[in-house]
């Protein structure tokens, strides 16, 4: 078995664990990316690339997790809302995150192959070779591949020889935190898509079903898509999710 448990986190809370694998990601739909509104700040990044709005009540922005690494352009922390306890509550994820290359999202919210972290636990040659065979995630078939548990197809060409040791981790990466995935909602408007879904985790004995949600929207190159998604036990509050939405529809790109 490939070395899992290197990978991971443990949050307990009133009896609940989370494996917690820090990253974001946020995407939505929004006709208002103009407005500034009450409430809401401007970040605006200090080399000059990109700028977005934010709710003031997410709290002081900070660097996130890999910011700069790899095809993890920028990741933002927010004081108030990226992962933690939270009103005696445990949140995963958080985090605002400008990628390029490959389109992923953090806390497996599309299963752990499309999670960069969640990848780092496989040699590099066959990263590069499950990219190769896994679908691109795109504004059109983003929902479909949100509902999914098992994402690439191992009876391919390039991966069929492997071994079934190597077979059974890359399942069981694809289904972390994505066992039974179930869609409350997915909408997409043009390039934006924001969504709620359920998925049980598990961790040896420990199962719990988890809320996921967020937002992403599909950008032009050199970036790939900026991301915000967040999870936990319990299901967003009202409006959560469209603040995401607005957050990321409302990211400017300065080339």
């Amino acid at each position: 078995m490939l070395p899992l448990e290197a990978m991971k986190k443990v949050y307990s809370n009133s009896g609940y664990i989370f494996l917690a694998l820090f990253i974001s990601g946020v995407p939505g739909p929004s006709n208002c990316a103009e407005a500034q509104p009450a409430g809401w700040k401007k970040y605006s990044d200090p080399k000059g690339q990109y700028t977005f709005s934010y709710p003031a009540k997410f709290g002081k922005t900070s660097r996130g997790t890999n910011s700069g690494f790899g095809d993890r352009v920028a990741a933002l922390r927010f004081a108030n809302f990226s992962s933690g306890m939270r009103n005696g509550k445990i949140f995963l994820g958080g985090e605002a995150v400008l990628a390029k290359g490959r389109v992923t999202m953090d806390i497996q919210a599309v299963g752990g192959l499309y999670d960069p972290i969640s990848m780092e636990m496989l040699p590099r040659p066959l990263r590069k070779r499950l990219a190769r065979n896994l679908p691109a995630l795109k504004a059109s078939n983003f929902c479909g591949m949100l509902a999914k548990r098992d994402h690439v197809d191992l009876g391919k060409k390039g991966l069929r020889q492997l071994s079934v040791k190597v077979k059974d981790a890359i399942r069981q990466i694809d289904r972390t935190r994505n066992l039974n995935p179930k869609i409350i909602f997915c909408k997409v408007s043009g390039n934006v898509a924001s969504f709620h879904k359920t998925a049980i985790f598990q961790a040896g004995a420990i199962r719990a079903r988890q809320h996921i949600y967020g937002a992403i929207k599909f950008v032009e190159s050199p970036y790939s898509s900026f991301h915000l998604v967040r999870g936990g036990k319990d299901a967003p509050e009202g409006g959560t999710v469209a603040s995401m939405t607005r957050l990321v529809q409302s990211i400017k790109i300065f080339r």
